[in-house]
Order: structure tokens, then C-alpha cells, then sequence
């Protein structure tokens, strides 16, 4: 860390105004260890992302028709609200208690339990792994199609390998990959995933806009009346695709500057949205309604098709391994298996992979994944618990600053407890100053005022409004968005037979629904 360069005569900074963290305590990990910049935290929420949004998720907001735009919207506004909130109450966290650098490796569940309590603690940590865990299913999935769309296409269907095998080959060259440690761990994998997702949404383009061989769109996407169920469908895989809450955290945790999660989320909303903007208006003018879950099923063989597919699937492989850290690193703790690298991270990690790979095997399609995780486990981290969490440690926070004003008063000079991390705005739910002052003694400010704002964490009522109603149609949307989906993928498993039952069945499923398109 570099100090600043005092003028002792002037009893000033040489320099301009720089600001210094007194307690070592009050450190991120990121912070000690030289972690990540906000450029690369953007990089790793990208590869979070991941391709889902550029192939699997066009279909479903073209099937809301042109009201998939205001929902698509409404979402990305409130995850990006509650991305903020969230990394905001770990910054709050740490000013609050001194002992939080020590559980920086479950940064969610231990805001959970500063908050609430050890019980809260638990409902986070067993909704997080759920969630991470469910998250990888659809990966493999959709890996396994691609690499089986992959030899069916560029042999003519002489090689016919189904993707139920390629499920269990993946999976044994991922193992590997899944020994690393945590994200800062994997910054080439992370560089590498970002590339190849940035090359999968460029050559998907060109695809789609070269393809004259598949029949013209069918049907008018502007005037599609979509049901109730067409929406819940579509908010099911939007909230599983770019839900990074599980992971927001850790990655911030890791960072050099834990204060700039805020621009990392932003960047990464705004260039995987980018993406998918671009590939759903290509695919709605192209295809139309006929567009498929996996959209590469309805492009004609191509030479871009080959390089997509094979490009889809190593990314996939590299998001998993990102994505996973933080289950990863759960179990080893329970299992009181060491945090460095050794022969019991590499069995234990590799049977969860296993696992992975037994459900995919067990479910027909990747989207019903998709839709139970996003609809029935995100809800809660994503637009439940960080509002709540936020407007809890908000109080706790000013009955510090008000502890601290007594005795203050009673010892006849300021208390030296200031904030070390920065300092939220007189509206934390809605506005954050930006400090550019930075006083190492209590005192009065150049107004004559006193350095501790009684109002600094004070919410106000439209504050505690705007979490309700979030908060509220969290619980609505997730309810309702599980029933349908449970519904779905009871009716689905009556019609379609998983790999685990019949793999020539399900390989065959697959491939009739791909040439039900391009043919």
C-alpha cells in the first residue's frame, strides 16, 4: 500500500488528498493479497454470464413476444438494484464488525448471520450451494448437445455418438479444471472464457445472418399475444442466467478495491446485454417463432456452426469451473479438508462433479433446469435478502454512530470511530457519495460541524418502501414462476425419456428436434 508524502511544516498532504485504511483488520482479502481490479471482476462476471445468454436465451423472451422487452428490463433493473445493495452490505459488514475479514470465504452467510443470526446464516448457505450446484446441471447438458450437434453435423450423422456419452467424457476432462482454488486462482481460465464468449456471440451472428437455407420466420413475434406461462417461463431463465448474487461476494472479497463491485456489475450487465440484445433481434427477424431453446439447432450446417458449438462447450467447461469456487470451498470446510492443494480437494470435488453429471443425465432437457433453479432457489438471494440484509445492518449501524455520540459527549471530544471503507449517502438505498476527504482525527469538519452524521445511515420511509415492494414481488414472481415450473417438467418427463432411462431415445429426441428446423 503506498502512504502518503506528508508536508510536516504545513501539516499537509503533498500530494492530493489520499485515502489511508487504518486497521489492518478492516482489510478485504483482496486488499492484502493484490486481488483482482474491477476490470477483471467484470471479466469474471462475463464468464459467470457465460454463453446462456447469446444461445439459450433469445427463445424465451421471443416467445413473450414484444412484451419480453419491458420484462427483460424490469428484471435486469432489479438484479442490478439488488447486485449493488448486496455488495453494499458487506462494505457495511466490515465497518460494523471487526471479525468479518475471518469469514471472507462465506462472505454472503456471514452478512446473513451479522443481520440475523445463525439461522439465517443457514437458509444463505444451503440456498447458495443449491443454487451453484443446480447451475452446473444445464451446463453439461447443454455441453454434451453441442458437442453431439457437433459430430451429427460435420459427418453427415456417421457419427452418431449421443450426447449422454459426451455428458461422462466432459465430465472426466472438466475434473481437472475443477481442482483449482478460487477465482483469483483462475484468471487465464477467466480471460480465456471471456474471449471465447465474445467469439461464440459474433460468429452466432453471422450465422444466423447467412443462413438461407432454413424456412422463412413463421408467425409475427410483434403481435404474439404470449400467455401467463410464457412469462413465468421467460423470468425463470432470465433470473438463473444472470443471477451472480451467489457468487457477487466471493468475487468482491477477492477484489483490490472491494468499493468498485458497483462498476464491475454495471460493465457486465451492460456487455453480456449487449449480446443478447443483438442475437434476439437477429433471431426474431430470422427464424421468427421457429426459433429452438438451443438456437444453434435451428442453424444450417456451416463452418460457424462447428466453430460455435465447439466454442459453447469449452466455455460452459470453463464457467463451471469459476462458478463452483464457492460450493467447492463450503464443503471443503466442513469437511475440514485443507484449503491448499491436496488429494482430498481432488476426490471430493470430482464426486460433486459426478453427481452433476448423474442428474443431467436424469432430466430431459437443460431449460426445465434452468427454470426450476432461476424460478424456485434465486428468488430469495436475489430479490429477498439483499434489500433485508441492507436495511438491517443500516440500523445496526446507526445505533453505533449513536452509542458512539453519548460517549462522545460524556467524554467531552468526538469518538475516534469513523468509517474506514467509505461512507454511504444520507439515502444508502438509492445514492452513494463519493468521498474525497479524509480525516485521521475526530473533529470539526470545515463547516464547524460535527464529523459523525447522526442521519448518515438514517433510511427513510420511501427507502423501506422500495425494498417492500422489491421484496414483494420477489415472493410473488417466485412462487408462482416454481409452480409452473414443477408443472413443466412433470408434463415434459411424461413426453420425453431422460439419458438415464433410454440414451438412444434421448439422442434421438435431440436430433429430430434439430432437423424439425433446419430441415
Amino acid at each position: 500500500m503506498k502512504l502518503p508524502r506528508f508536508d510536516f511544516e504545513n501539516g499537509s498532504s503533498a500530494r492530493k488528498p489520499t485515502r489511508v485504511v487504518i486497521y489492518h483488520e478492516r482489510y478485504t482479502v483482496g486488499e492484502t493479497t493484490g486481488g483482482l481490479s474491477a476490470l477483471f471482476t467484470m471479466l469474471c462476471i462475463i464468464d459467470l454470464f457465460g454463453v446462456f445468454p447469446v444461445v439459450a436465451l433469445p427463445k424465451s423472451i421471443i416467445s413473450c413476444g414484444i412484451y419480453g422487452i419491458p420484462l427483460v428490463v424490469a428484471v435486469f433493473s432489479l438484479q442490478l438494484y439488488t447486485a449493488v445493495l448486496l455488495g453494499r452490505s458487506w462494505l457495511l459488514a466490515h465497518e460494523i464488525s471487526a471479525d468479518m475479514r475471518e469469514k471472507s470465504r462465506f462472505p454472503y452467510a456471514a452478512v446473513a448471520e451479522l443481520a440475523f443470526g445463525r439461522k439465517a446464516r443457514s437458509l444463505v448457505t444451503f440456498l447458495i450451494d443449491a443454487t451453484v450446484f443446480g447451475a452446473g446441471v444445464p451446463n453439461f447438458i447443454f455441453a454434451s448437445q453441442s458437442m453431439q450437434l457437433f459430430w451429427w453435423k460435420t459427418t453427415g450423422g456417421s457419427v452418431n455418438v449421443s450426447y449422454c456419452v459426451w455428458m461422462i467424457v466432459i465430465g472426466l476432462l472438466l475434473c481437472p479444471v475443477m481442482w483449482l482454488g478460487s477465482p483469483k486462482d483462475m484468471k487465464a481460465i477467466a480471460l480465456t472464457s471471456v474471449f471465447i464468449v465474445s467469439t461464440v456471440a459474433v460468429s452466432t451472428w453471422i450465422g444466423i445472418y447467412m443462413d438461407d437455407s432454413s424456412p422463412p420466420a413463421s408467425g409475427d413475434v410483434l403481435e404474439y399475444v404470449p400467455s401467463i406461462r410464457d412469462f413465468l417461463v421467460a423470468y425463470g431463465i432470465i433470473a438463473f442466467q444472470f443471477d451472480i448474487h451467489p457468487m457477487l461476494l466471493t468475487l468482491q472479497v477477492d477484489m483490490k478495491d472491494s468499493r468498485r463491485i458497483n462498476s464491475a456489475v454495471l460493465g457486465a450487465f451492460t456487455v453480456t446485454g449487449l449480446m443478447f440484445l443483438i442475437t434476439t433481434l437477429l433471431a426474431a427477424t430470422r427464424y421468427g417463432n421457429n426459433v429452438e431453446n438451443n438456437i444453434l439447432q435451428g442453424m444450417p450446417p456451416s463452418v460457424t456452426l462447428y466453430v460455435v458449438a465447439l466454442l459453447v462447450t469449452l466455455q460452459l467447461c470453463f464457467s463451471s469451473a469459476v462458478g463452483n469456487s464457492a460450493l467447492f470451498q463450503h464443503v471443503e470446510d466442513l469437511l475440514k479438508i485443507p484449503r491448499e492443494f491436496c488429494l482430498k480437494r481432488c476426490l471430493l470435488r470430482s464426486g460433486i462433479v459426478a453427481f452433476a453429471i448423474f442428474l443431467g443425465e436424469s432430466v430431459p432437457r437443460f431449460d426445465l433446469v434452468m427454470g426450476l433453479v432461476g424460478s424456485t432457489l434465486t428468488g430469495p438471494l436475489m430479490f429477498i435478502f439483499p434489500p433485508l440484509f441492507f436495511l438491517k445492518l443500516c440500523y445496526m449501524k446507526t445505533k453505533i454512530k449513536k452509542i458512539d455520540m453519548i460517549v462522545a459527549k460524556k467524554m467531552g471530544h468526538l469518538s475516534p470511530r469513523r468509517e474506514q471503507n467509505g461512507e454511504l449517502s444520507d439515502h444508502p438505498l438509492i445514492m452513494h457519495r463519493v468521498q474525497t476527504k479524509y480525516k485521521t482525527f475526530g473533529g470539526k469538519n470545515e463547516e464547524g460541524t460535527s464529523d459523525i452524521d447522526l442521519d448518515e445511515y438514517d433510511v427513510k420511509w420511501y427507502d423501506v418502501l422500495l425494498a417492500l415492494v422489491v421484496m414483494s414481488m420477489g415472493v410473488s414472481a417466485t412462487m408462482a414462476a416454481t409452480y409452473s415450473s414443477w408443472t413443466d417438467a412433470i408434463s415434459s418427463a411424461t413426453f420425453t425419456q431422460p439419458c438415464l432411462l433410454n440414451s438412444t431415445a434421448a439422442a434421438r429426441s435431440f436430433i429430430e428436434a434439430t432437423y424439425h428446423i433446419s430441415s
